[in-house]
Parts: C-alpha cells; structure tokens; sequence
C-alpha cells in the first residue's frame, strides 16, 4: 500500500473528505475521485432534549401522586359515592359517551351537585380556607378536591431548608443578609442598612413604580450610579429593572454577549439556562437577588395572610368588588361602550374579556381570540376612559394608574410560591380532617397513618442521585428490594446510599485529555490551584512577567488568604512589596479563580484527601443535606465534631472541571535524550511562569506524555461507545460519528491507514446564537466619543457627518480610534489626505513575517515615513514607546483600544522563540474541546497515524491567495475543497513547522522565512516550486467538481405530533386509541404526526392494475405495524390484497427520478416533499459574484450601494439568464423546468426591479435549486412566496411523465452504492 493523507472538514451538519497521494493528487476508486461531502441534520442540544424530558417525567409525576391518593382515599370515597372518581376521570367527556350518563362532573347527589358545589366555593381556594378554618365535619370528597388541588400543584423546592412559616423561616432580614455576606465575601462591595424592613416595604409598595422604589432604596443606602455603579446595579435588579451583566459585575465582555442585560419581569425563566451558563460561578448573584425579587412578589401574594388560600380568596373578592365598580362606572359615564369592554373579543382588543379569558356566544362559551395582561388592560381603561369625570371612582382609578386593578388568581407569578408554604395548607386540612374523618387515622403496620401518607405524597421526590426506579432501564443503577416503591415505605425498598455509590462510579462526564478518567470537581482544591495558576501564569506587571518565586508569594499571600482575589488587591500587595504602583496587565479585570474551598475547609484537622473527599460529597449531594451529612458522619465522625459536620453541610460546591486528577498529576514532561521524567502538570505550573497551553505546547513533552498515555490505555470500545463517553455537545457528537464511518470506509478502500489525517473542525464551544446584526463601526465609535467629548472636538463633527458605510474602510475606523493621530508619532493626520498611500500605511504591531494576525488589535494607522524606518522590528523602538505611551494610555483608558492592543504596543522585549513557536503553534493546534476530544478518537482508531490539526483561517488565506471562491450558497462542494485545502496547508505547515521546528523558528528570526510567503519556497517533499508543479497540482484539482455527495439517512425518532391538541373537528391523529377519545369529530386530535420512516408496496388498485407506493408509517402507529404489516396496510389503509416490497425507506433516502438525484426530506399530505441530489455548479466567477451579492444582503435595508460593493444591473440580468438555463436545459430540467419557464416569463419584471431586489430574487431562485433549501421567495417577481418545492405522489405508478424511478443506496462516501428499480422490482 502506498503512503496517502486524508482530509476531513466537519461542521455542524456536515462532513467533508478528501484522499490524496503525497504530491497532492486526489486518489481514485473505480474511476470516481476520492472527494466527496456527507450531509446531515444538525442534532440538538442536550438542553433542548432535556426540556422534553423534564416536562414529560413532571406531568409524569404529577399522574402518579394523584393515582396514590386516589388509592388512600378509594375504600371511604366508594361508601359514600361509588362512581365519583369514574365522573372525574369521565368530566372531559360528551353526556352521551359518559358511563355514568349523568350532566355533571363532580357532584351528582339528589340534594347536592356541581352547582351547588360552586355556589359554595367560587374557587377551589375557598374550599381550601373553608377546611382550614372550620373544624365541622366535611364530605370526604370535599376533602380530596382540596389535598388533589394542593398536591397536583404544590409549589417549587428550591428552598429545601425552609420550614412552613414563610414570614419566619425565610424573612427578608435573613435573604438580605445572604445577600450583604455573599458581596462582602465575593466581590469585597459592601450593602450598609440599619433597617431592612424599610427595603422591605418599599418592594412590597404596588403604589410605587420600578424606577420610584430603586431611587428610594439607593438614596436609604448612600449609594448611587456614579459612586457605587455595581451595588446600585443589584438593587436596579432587585426592583424589577433590567440592567446591563456589565454594570452588575464590572465586566465590559458582556456587552458583546448574545443577551447583554438581564431583568427578572419578562422571559427570565425562559433565559434562565442561558445565564446560567454565561456567568458559571458568578450566577449565584443573580439566585441570591432573584431570592429577594421573589420573596417580594410572595409577598404580595400573601398579601398578609398565612395561607395562600385565604389570600387567593382575598384576591378573588377584590376582582368581584372591581367588576362591579367598572360596571357601575361604564354604565353610569359610557353606556354605549359597554359591548366593547364586556362583550366583544377582536385581534388586539385589551378589553375585560380579553383579560378574563371568557367570552359568551349565544348563552354559551365561545371561543376567545385575543388575550391580555393586566398591565396591557389598565392601559386599554385609561385611554378608554381619560377625558371622562372620574368623580367618586378615584380610589378606582389610582388602582388603574397603578396597574392593579381587578387582579387575577392565577397568574405567572404562581411559580414563586415555595412547597413549604402549601404544606402548611395540607397540615392543616389534614389535622382538622382527622377529627372528622377516622379512616385518616389507620396506620399500617409501621406505624404510618393515612394522613401521614398523604403529607409523605405532597413531599416525596425521587432524589437525582437515585435515578429512574425502573430497574429494567438501561440507564438505571438502582440499588433496591423487592416490592412496589410508594413515598412511605422508599427507605425501606429503596437502598438511598448504596445507589449514591452507584450514582458516583456512574458519572460519564470525563477527561478532555485521558479520555477514560473522571473529571474532578470544579472546587476540588487541586482543580482551584490549577485554574488560579493557569491565570496567575498571565500575569504581566509593567510589561513583563514577574519572577516565579514573586508569583508564588502572591499565590501564598493573597489567594490562599482571601476568597477574591482583585485586581485592586494586587495591585496594593505589589505596591507594598516594592513601593511602586505597577501596571498590571495578562489578566482581565480581577481574577476569575479562586481557593475558596481550600481555605472554607482550612480550619478543620482533615488530610488533604480527606478534603477532597468531602468537596467531591458536597458537589453530588449539595441538594440533599441530609444524606451529605449522614454521608459525612460516617466517614469523618472521629475527626470533626457534630457543630463541625453541620457547619460543613452549609457550604456550597457545583458543577466539575474539564480534567482529571491523573491528568494534572500523573503526566508528567521528559527529557527526550535521556527519557528522564522532569515534573507532572500541576507542579510545572508552580514552578514556571507558563500557562497549560504553553506545557502542552513545544517548550515541554508533555503532549507527547498525554499521547503515550491515550494509546497505552484499554480503550477498545465500539466507535459508537467511545463518541458516548465524549465529554462534548451532542452537536459535536453527530459529525464525530460520521467522520469516523467515513475513515473506517477509506481504510478499508485503500487497505490500511492513512500516514497523516487533517482535522479541521467548526468551532462549537461558547457559539452565540442569532443575536441579529452587530452595532455599525459609526454606532460603536459615537458611543465612544459622546464619553470624551471635551477631547474630541473637530472630530465629532466630522465622525457624525460621516455616512455609515464609509466605515467598512479599515484606515477610516483605524483613524477614529486613534483619535486622528499616528500611532507612532502621534501627529495630526488630515482627513482629507488619510487615502492617500504616499503619506499613510496601516503597519502590523508584531510584524506580519513573523506572526499571521490582521485583526484590528495588531494594526495600527501610520505615517509612511515612519513605518519605512520600522522595518519588521518588534518591540517598537524606546523612544516612541516614551513619547506614546500617555496617548496609548488615553485611548485604552477610554476602550478606543483593547488591552491586548495597548499591551503590544507597549512590550518592552522581543518575541523570544519560544513565543514566536506558540503563536505559530496557536495557528496550527486546536485548541477547542471538541478537536482535542476527536483527535484522541483517530489515535486511538489509527495509532500509527499522525493527527494535524488545521485551523480554518490558514485554509481561508490560501484561498484568497489563489483565488479559489467559496460560496455556500450556490453548493456545498466547498466541503471537500476545503478537507482538500486542509491535507495541502497542513501538510506544508506541518512539515515545515512541526517536524522543523527549531530551524523554521530561526529562519523566522533572521528573516530567511516569512509567514507572509510560506508557499514561495520550497520544501521538500512537501511542497514544490519547481515549475510551479505543487500549485498547478493544487489548482488542476480545485477546478475540478466531480465530488461525490451522500446524505445521512435515518429513521425519525422523538415527538409523535405537534404538541397541543386542536379542537373537535380537527387533527390527524386521535387523542387516544380507543373511544370515545379516538373520535377526533368530537374531541379533536392531534395535528401532523410525524413518519418514521416510508414502507413502498404494491397492492391492488381499481380494476386489479397493480400499484405501487411509498408508504408513509407515521411513529404512534409503528408498533401496530410492525407487529402486523398486513393487517395494517388492509385494515387501517384499505389496501386490496398489499405485499411490502421494501420494508424501511428511511428520511433522506436518496431517489433518481429520470437520471435526477433527491433526497427524500418530509411527508406533505399524500405527497413526498424532497431536495435536490445534484449540486449547482455556476463556474468560478459567477460563484465570486453570487457572494457579493450575499455580502450585500447582509448589509441593512438602507445599505447605500457603490462601486464597492461590486454589484451591477448587467451582471444581475446575466446571472438570472444563467440561472434560467440551468433550470430548463440540463438536467435540473427533470424537476425545475416549469419553474425555469414561469421564472423566464418574468424577465421583463426582473429586469425594472432596483438592484439589491434584483439581488434578492437571485439569491431565492439559488435557494430553490440549492441542495440544502426547499423553496425561495418569488413575490417580487409576481410568483409564489414559497417557490419552487420538489415533491412527488407517494403512489409510484401514478407519476405521470417519468420513465423511470430507482431508489440509491449509498455507503457513508458514496464510493460504493446500488440502484433498485421500483418499477421493477
């Protein structure tokens, strides 16, 4: 076997490859080249797969708690009313399908019914306050409708450690001293308050606004924006407010995050997750604040009471008295708009019935087709009613002023009640009940009496640590004893220790570097110490590193003293160390790490292991503090005493770190000469000044370590078991597993390994999702200057006259952000002259020869004078430093430009080589999880093979180099191109660099070599010059598009139709299986289901002519039939006598239809909705205009067009006819003739469109023949909003015009595939 590389480009959704021969010619296979593209859907995210699940298992549960009060209260319910559970189970039903056959749901009784019983209790939370207060006897039913109420909704668990008295056991005084205690110890702010409860009462004031209560609480407290920006932040926060995560942690990053600014009245809950996320440790500020917030509107709630229902009764009789003041009022002053505000329901109509939610239609309840809110509905009564007399309605109207009026029992606000609170209410019943009800008070042979039962439902919660109690799951590690579980015996059946053991070996998450050990916590002590040093190793005071014995002294005194570590605190330590105020720089802001549990654990005679033991225990079992401390009891009894172990059971650790404990402390650097072992991770980061990047980078070995230790592992696992264990997102998961089959399908081709493997991977990690467009450079740089105006003068004026898009030049932004100076001189430069390239360069801060960077941060405007006498020096030269360095400090002062910028200009030493290797290296390792994770994949699969890693943006630079257009929206060839790209770049970087390391850094330093210039000389054996043959190799081969295409087919899983069930009359799938519920005519049903998969048939068609057809088996019909294929098809589809020719045609399956290829992508109705198979090629410079014109679509609507943008009327008119040919005559014809002709006859039309909607029409006839689109808006060009869908008839034989239909079955490359003709089989 020849030696040859293979490439691979994954993304999201898809998977490029490539095989090459050394010289870089592409390998062939029974004549098809060795290039191709696999397509996919992407995956979704654990988080979303999670919120299904949750709210599946919830609704679950919530099934489960009332089936076993049902079964307490069965045998004393049945004596008194036999068919009362079945009326409820039935109260959803039609009369006429009722087995009972009587009209009402609950009460059927000759002297008492469901009237009666409403006339009684308006609410279910009258009844509750009724068996509170009143110790008489009640029905026994009366007492299961209010315990069914509060268990079914009993409120959150959030506060395990609060008792039933909210007033008490969870008062403002002790939440806002969590909150003063957690900013004095985390962030060293201090909240000063005499007298909370004045805090207290101004949140709970309805009468005051957001804005008023935050002005009042920061005047009571001396604080204010200007003086105390982040402690006015919180109380912003805690008033309902939105604030900017910048002012709340003093961190300006978070003004580029996807959501910069966070309020608890609107869409917290559904962001949640997303903060959660964003800020890590730093979110127990916002659950601190949001404890505050929600004991405020808990309060309101409660209004006083001790009860819920007694304030919810309240609440009720305060929405009747307002009724009828507003009815009063209405008829009194505005008769004539009584209809409107009573009566009506209309599309944004704020009226009563639009807020009530009831809307009556010839004496009955119609349905209701808008709904507001009470802030939206107080608006709607002060509009209606603001020129009329309000006299003798004023207590009325300042209730509408306020937004308080007629307020509503349920309400979103709910969700703050605590369990605690709700329990009180079933104590209660229970305790009153009890006297009356004797049954309550039958205990079993425990011990444990019904009531007892009844409070054990309402508490119990499977603890996460248990895990599904269905032994038979393969999920599950149950450790348990025979007999059926129930909240009072769980205990004794359950074996809660045993299964936390299980729970701990059964933790998957694992190492980024050894892919089969377990991470370690997050506040482990040795995972703290490697985060504090792997940012203390940044460090920078006034441009340098400081020595490693001062760092450490640093480590000693501050971090090992103090739970936050600032940058003010630093800065004063060095000040009294030396006596100088230094700069500091290497770090963002303060330190993010920390030894808060090293030093929370210090005061305890415990062995270091011992802590670690107790840290990991606190991590898993934090939300159960009985168990964490019966756990730490036994183990550490002899040690720490009763005060200690609860004192302990306080403190607070979540989430793990990304490594493992062998990783810091058994991998270990050598020397390569003697294979002498030096120092492991951890030690080697306290003994040098270098972060974990430089250990693993070509300064150490100790990568090479990691390598050995991966391949010396037992990890022989399947490939599916092996992605399992990944500790990455299920995003990343998908492409891995396709990538891999693809490799195996190579290897077995080319009969062996490959020598090198180029991995390119999509960044995944910390992706932002659509945020919409980023400020304009003009938005970004006025914000800046409206900060300095006194220093800005002219300027101003100039920037504000400028137009938007002017800014797109780099030397126009780079002359604003300098304030108009040469950054090395520090002389005016006039605007007028700033494009004139005599006088003014943009010159690169570390030389472009050395180091590949154009981002802004490396470029600087210049005069060209002074750049000539520069040259490729680095640092810059003394004298401008002295004279710039209070501009410099001016503009980083005022985020003009960025520390990293400000830090290079200021350097005082040159690039060492070891730095000039990591920054290099930085180009060619990866650094994502992700990469890492699937590299250690491929060594393990192919041991022999060496592993390169390949960054997109070298991959992007040859390519504008060569000019070799990418444009995505015309194909998706691009993936192969750029796994192509990926062996040719990485090769020559890999050879050059890594496997010449020391001689490439040299050349670089003396100037031999060049980054700029890294394909104009030759290497040999890798790249070469002579007659230009690698290139004209590379060239040859990416003019070439004969690259093989697949699609990942696959058998639809997951949700069996849309969620919400429609109304009687409507949807495709019933309710239930069986009546009455299976009739959708009186119940409705369920809308879309979802198709597994296609089964194609022949069967009997009218007058015996044999049909064929593409079956569409939808998922909550799959095992009916797959049991009985047979029956299905004749019963449940009337198919005269049906034989399955081809049991599963999965989604995706691909289809040729008369030599045309697709893709067989969804069910619409009776038809199958499909993509094209065939990839678009336009030609190279077409494919360069396409992706102007999408550069263009990008911009704003009010984007003005110039000869910059290179778009014009001609060329938009020759694309069209291009466009229009390729769809009426090649083979697109198959399927998109008619389309081409009716896009044809609209010429004329296209031709009198402006030219960015001629752009636009364009970009949707590609969406229309683009393999990954289904359709393209037309409307400008009078043609349909949804154009262009490909679709044929599920029955095969009916297609008219169709010589011939074949289903392709492809391997995963699509190097081997078979046809089956289904007219024929």
């Amino acid at each position: 076997m020849n030696d040859y590389y293979a490439g691979l480009d994954m993304g999201t959704d898809s998977v490029g490859w490539a095989v090459t021969d050394p010289d870089y010619n592409l390998c062939k296979f029974k004549g098809n080249a060795m290039w191709g593209i696999r397509l996919f859907d992407e995956s979704n995210t654990a988080e979303e797969r999670r919120g299904f699940r949750t709210s599946r298992r919830r609704t679950e549960r919530k099934r489960q708690r009332i089936e076993w009060l049902q079964m307490l209260f069965d045998t004393e319910i049945a004596k008194k009313d036999i068919a009362f559970f079945q009326r409820l189970k039935e109260s959803k039903l039609y009369l006429e399908d009722k087995s009972t056959a009587v009209p009402y749901a609950v009460f059927a009784d000759e002297d008492f019914t469901d009237v009666d019983y409403h006339n009684l209790y308006p609410t279910i939370y009258h009844l509750r306050k009724e068996l509170i207060l009143s110790r008489e006897p009640h029905d026994v039913r009366l007492v299961y409708l209010a315990l069914h109420h509060l268990i079914k909704n009993r409120g959150h668990f959030l506060f395990d450690n609060m008792g039933s008295d909210f007033e008490k056991e969870s008062s403002f005084e002790v939440l806002f001293s969590n909150l003063q205690e957690y900013l004095c110890t985390e962030y060293e702010l201090s909240l000063e308050c005499t007298d909370c409860t004045q805090i207290a009462e101004i949140l709970k004031d309805k009468t005051k606004r957001k804005t008023a209560k935050s002005s009042e609480i920061c005047k009571m407290l001396g604080i204010s924006k200007k003086t105390h920006p982040k402690q006015t932040a919180v109380i912003l926060l805690l008033c309902g407010q939105s604030v900017k995560l910048a002012d709340l942690y003093g961190d300006d990053s978070y003004n580029n995050e996807e959501k910069p600014s966070i309020t608890f009245e609107k869409g917290y809950d559904d962001n949640e997750e997303y903060y959660r996320d964003l800020l890590l440790e730093r979110f127990e500020l916002i659950e601190k604040v949001k404890a505050l917030y929600d004991w405020a509107v808990l309060a309101d709630i409660l209004k006083g009471e001790k009860y819920i229902s007694f304030a919810k009764v309240k609440t009720y009789e305060e929405h009747k008295g307002d009724l009828q003041q507003l009815k009063s009022f209405v008829k009194e002053k505005c008769k004539s708009e009584y209809n409107e505000i009573f009566r009506e329901t209309k599309d944004k109509l704020n009226n009563y019935t639009a807020y009530c939610g009831k809307f009556k239609e010839d004496g009955k309840n119609g349905a209701i087709i808008y709904r507001t809110n009470q802030i939206d509905f107080c608006k709607y009564l002060k509009g209606k009613f603001d020129k009329l007399d309000k006299t003798g309605y004023e207590s009325m109207f300042e209730k509408i002023e306020n937004a308080t009026f007629m307020p509503k029992i349920v309400i979103k606000d709910n969700g703050v009640i605590p369990m605690q609170v709700n329990k009180s209410e079933v104590k209660a019943i229970l305790k009153n009940a009890s006297e009356y009800l004797d049954f309550l008070n039958d205990a079993d042979e425990n011990g444990v009496t019904v009531a007892d039962k009844i409070l054990q439902i309402f508490e119990f919660r499977i603890p996460y640590y248990v895990g599904p109690l269905n032994n038979s799951s393969d999920k599950a590690w149950l450790v348990r004893k025979e007999g059926k579980i129930y909240p009072w015996n769980f205990k004794s059946v359950v074996d809660v220790d045993k299964s936390a053991e299980e729970f701990i070996n059964n933790l998957t998450a694992k190492c980024t570097y050894l892919p089969d050990k377990d991470v370690i916590p997050k506040n482990s002590i040795l995972y703290c110490k490697f985060m504090v040093l792997n940012e203390l190793n940044n460090l920078k005071i006034d441009g340098k590193k400081p020595d490693v014995s001062f760092k450490q002294a640093v480590f000693n005194d501050l971090f090992m003293r103090r739970k936050k570590v600032t940058q003010k605190a630093l800065r004063d330590y060095i000040k009294a160390q030396t006596g100088n105020t230094p700069e500091i720089t290497g770090i963002d802001g303060d330190f993010k790490a920390n030894m808060r549990s090293a030093l929370e654990l210090s005061i305890y005679n415990l062995t270091e292991q011992d802590k670690e033991d107790i840290i990991k225990a606190i991590t898993i079992f934090c939300d159960d503090k009985k168990l964490l401390k019966r756990r730490i009891k036994m183990k550490f009894s002899d040690k720490l005493s009763e005060d200690e172990i609860k004192k302990i059971c306080k403190l607070k650790y979540k989430d793990w770190g990304r490594l493992s404990r062998e990783f810091l402390t058994e991998i270990y650097d050598f020397d390569t000469t003697t294979g002498e072992c030096k120092d492991n991770i951890i030690n080697t980061l306290w003994n040098t000044n270098d972060n974990l990047m430089e250990l693993l980078g070509s300064k150490y070995n100790f990568a090479k370590s990691v390598e050995n230790a991966v391949l010396g592992s037992t990890h022989k696992a399947s490939i599916e078991k092996m992605i399992a264990d990944m500790y990455v997102s299920p995003k990343v998961k998908r492409p891995v597993y396709q990538s891999m089959k693809i490799m195996q399908e190579i290897v077995k081709v080319k009969g062996g390994a490959p020598k090198k493997i180029f991995v390119e991977m999509t960044r995944h990690d910390g992706t932002k999702g659509d945020a919409g467009r980023t400020k304009s450079r003009k938005i970004q740089l006025e914000e800046l200057y409206k900060k300095c105006k006194e220093d800005s003068g002219e300027l101003w004026e100039e920037l504000e006259k400028t137009e938007d898009d002017r800014f797109k030049q780099d030397k126009l932004y780079l002359y604003y952000t300098q304030m108009g100076r040469c950054m090395y001189s520090g002389e005016s430069i006039g605007l007028k002259d700033l494009f004139n390239n005599n006088l003014y360069d943009i010159d690169h801060i570390f030389p472009r020869s050395k180091i590949k960077d154009d981002s802004l941060d490396n470029r600087v405007l210049v005069k060209k004078q002074i750049n000539a006498h520069k040259d490729n020096d680095y640092p810059l030269d003394g004298s401008t430093r002295e004279k710039m360095k209070n501009h410099w400090q001016y503009l980083y002062q005022h985020n003009f430009i960025s520390k990293k910028k400000y830090e290079r200009l200021t350097r005082v030493t040159p690039l060492t080589d070891d730095e000039l290797s990591d920054f290099i290296a930085r180009q060619l390792v990866e650094t994502s999880q992700s990469t890492k994770a699937v590299a250690t994949l491929f060594k393990t699969l192919y041991p022999n093979t060496e592993i390169v890693y390949v960054k997109a943006g070298l991959v992007s630079e040859f390519r504008n180099e060569y000019k070799f257009t990418k444009c995505r929206d015309v194909n998706d060839l691009h993936h192969a191109k750029d796994a192509y790209l990926n062996i040719v770049v990485g090769n020559v970087y890999n050879v050059r660099y890594t496997h010449n390391k020391s001689i490439f850094i040299k050349g670089l330093q003396t100037k031999k070599y060049s980054l700029n210039k890294m394909f104009t000389f030759e290497t040999k054996g890798t790249w070469d010059i002579e007659n230009s043959k690698s290139i004209s190799t590379v060239k040859k081969s990416m003019h070439k598009n004969n690259i093989l295409f697949t699609r990942y087919s696959y058998v639809q899983k997951g949700g069996l139709f849309k969620i919400n069930p429609l109304k009687k009359g409507n949807g495709q799938a019933p309710l239930k299986k069986d009546l009455p519920l299976s009739d959708i005519s009186k119940y409705g049903g369920y809308d879309k289901p979802t198709a597994a998969y296609f089964s194609y048939v022949k069967y009997d068609g009218k007058k015996g002519k044999e049909c064929r057809q593409l079956v569409a088996i939808d998922n909550y019909l799959k095992k009916y039939y797959e049991e009985n294929p047979t029956e299905y098809l004749t019963a449940r589809l009337g198919l005269k006598n049906p034989v399955v020719l081809i049991p599963i045609v999965k989604y995706n399956s691909c289809i040729e239809i008369d030599g045309f290829r697709v893709h067989m992508s969804a069910k619409t109705g009776k038809y199958i909705s499909c993509k094209p198979a065939t990839q678009l090629v336009l030609g190279a410079d077409k494919e360069a205009y396409v992706k102007k014109i999408s550069k263009l679509l990008s911009k704003p609507e009010e984007w003005k067009i110039t000869s910059f943008d290179g778009i014009s009327e001609d060329e938009n008119i020759a694309l069209f006819d291009a466009l229009v040919d390729k769809m009426t005559n090649t083979i697109f014809k198959v399927k998109f003739a008619d389309m081409g002709s009716k896009i044809s006859s609209h010429r004329d039309k296209f031709v009198s469109l402006d030219v960015r909607k001629q752009c636009y029409v364009l970009s949707e006839i590609l969406k229309i023949i683009h393999c990954n689109v289904v359709t393209g808006d037309l409307t400008f060009i009078n043609e349909a909003k949804k154009a262009g869908a490909i679709k044929f008839g599920m029955v095969v034989t009916d297609l008219k015009g169709i010589n011939s239909i074949k289903l392709i079955n492809q391997s995963v490359t699509g190097l081997f595939e078979s046809k089956v003709d289904l007219l024929n089989i």
